[in-house]
């Protein structure tokens, strides 16, 4: 579990895909009003899909107090059982201590916030680099 109150990170990167079925202004509105993240930090990129598919390609990087911030808002606002599914700590984190985590599109678009697998809203909290093995550095993230 993670239990880090308020985070120690430098920065976080956010990543989303927009499909030509969903609307780009409305995924940006609700992620303002689920997370609290401008729609104005994003910027927008495009892409072709398979079959000649627009797709949009949303990125946006947040400084450290605002990617502090996220992560607090996302952590309070995690279920129980998303809670339970972080408690393998190792499978969040890579060998610097980079946290990624994958919320579930609709569901923050429904004003709620879960842990996905599928079409997501892609975040990588960046840690404060510290020059300790990777354990030493996610047992220190721990408490």
């Amino acid at each position: 579990m993670i239990s880090n109150e308020s985070g120690n990170f430098s920065a976080a990167e956010i990543g989303i895909i927009v499909h030509a079925t969903e609307e780009k202004d409305k995924i940006l509105e609700h992620l303002n009003s689920t997370l609290s993240v401008s729609p104005d930090s994003f910027s927008i990129g495009f892409a072709e899909g398979h079959w000649g598919n627009k797709i949009v390609l949303l990125t946006s990087i947040l400084g450290k107090n605002e990617a502090n911030s996220l992560y607090v808002k996302i952590k309070s606002c995690l279920t129980d059982t998303d809670v339970a599914l972080l408690s393998n700590f190792f499978d969040f984190y890579d060998e610097k201590g980079n946290l990624y985590l994958r919320l579930d599109k609709q569901r923050v678009c429904m004003g709620k916030v879960s842990l996905s697998e599928g079409d997501s809203v892609r975040i990588k909290f960046k840690s404060i680099l510290t020059h300790e093995p990777r354990k030493s550095t996610l047992n220190r993230m721990r408490t």
